[in-house]
């Protein structure tokens, strides 16, 4: 099983791209092609911890971890000690932002905030992997189209 990873970014706009861009060479360098889901909410995480959670002296931290039953995706800021909303309220749909919530809570399995030492906070997700030697095939002799 290959070792967790993890990759600071600066506090910047192109620091985001460049987190999901990390992510997918990661997962890929793992064996896991489908990383849309994960590539989606790291980057509304990094976006949050850019915009909320870390300053110009301070980036953020994005941290992956394999395990046996699915992939940890962790994003650590600096500055913002707050909890998101347990249970993500949709925004106005006029507003420009607030969705990244709505959008981590729908897409991962599970996950939460813990606080970071000295300072800051840690927001995890958990995304589910399928081996392929569990993958549902299709029934031979039945067709689909």
């Amino acid at each position: 099983m290959p070792e967790a990873t993890q990759r600071f970014f600066n506090h910047r706009p192109e620091s985001v791209k460049a987190a999901r861009d990390f992510t997918t060479r990661t997962l890929r360098a793992w064996g896991l092609d489908d990383t849309g889901d994960i590539r989606l909410v790291v980057s509304e995480l990094a976006t949050n911890a850019l915009a909320h959670g870390s300053d110009a002296e301070h980036g953020f931290l994005v941290r992956l971890e394999p395990g046996a039953d699915g992939i940890r995706l962790e994003v650590h800021d600096s500055r913002d000690p707050h909890r998101p909303l347990a249970e993500p309220v949709g925004p106005d749909p006029a507003a420009e932002t607030g969705r990244g919530p709505v959008i981590v809570d729908a897409l991962a399995t599970l996950w939460g905030v813990d606080p970071r030492q000295p300072c800051g906070k840690i927001v995890w997700s958990h995304f589910p992997t399928t081996s392929p030697a569990t993958t549902p095939r299709a029934v031979e002799g039945v067709r689909t189209c």
